[in-house]
């Protein structure tokens, strides 16, 4: 079973997408910074505006507890330190035992690309960065856009698994960090990896 039907099967249904964006995956409770008007009416009450990074003692007490908080491609776009205070926060709004559900781009698997000059066969990713750059740009302009990402939503640190365990280990606050792989029974596409062509998904449970 994928891990939504782990979850619902324990009867543990209670799930916040973080920097959810536009991206509202039913069954999920969301949490941005989106003005509440560009959500769908029949979502509202399932939304929450609110900085994940800058979350206070009164917002999580409002949010109350969930069984599994999920970030898909939005811890990059935070730095090192705003990034340990997202996690902590994240740490907040979960049940002990509770999971949360990480996806990033990962760091390992385009500087392999980079080395081998093979972005040209990256799927999804040629196309995105292809906004910004010509299509005959070098390998090194394409691995500046993952580093930085577009104008209006950069990227603010890289990870690997190495880096993004480190992260959470420094927050104290998860244990079972772990590498979901595509191949793993709990892997859904897209509840887990929303972007398998170059995910890292990380999953680790609230001490």
């Amino acid at each position: 079973m994928g891990l939504s039907q782990v979850l619902t099967s324990a009867g543990q249904t209670r799930w916040l997408d973080v920097g959810c964006g536009a991206d509202f995956s039913p069954g999920f409770e969301y949490l941005d910074v989106l003005p509440v008007g560009a959500v769908p009416e029949e979502l509202r009450d399932r939304y929450h505006r609110a900085d994940i990074a800058n979350l206070t003692d009164h917002a999580v007490g409002d949010l109350g507890q969930f069984d599994l908080v999920r970030m898909q491609h939005t811890l990059e776009h935070f730095g090192f330190e705003d990034g340990l205070r997202v996690l902590q926060n994240c740490a907040d709004l979960l049940r002990p035992g509770g999971l949360i559900l990480i996806s990033v781009p990962d760091l390992l698997r385009h500087i392999r690309t980079y080395l081998k000059d093979d972005y040209v066969n990256m799927p999804g990713f040629k196309e995105w960065a292809q906004a910004r750059i010509p299509a005959d740009a070098p390998p090194s302009a394409y691995f500046s856009v993952f580093t930085h990402s577009l104008t209006y939503e950069p990227h603010k640190w890289c990870y690997d698994f190495a880096g993004l365990a480190h992260q959470l280990g420094r927050s104290h606050r998860f244990t079972e960090i772990s590498r979901l792989e595509r191949t793993d029974p709990l892997a859904e596409v897209p509840f887990t990896h929303n972007r398998p062509e170059e995910d890292l998904c990380v999953l680790a449970r609230r001490s």
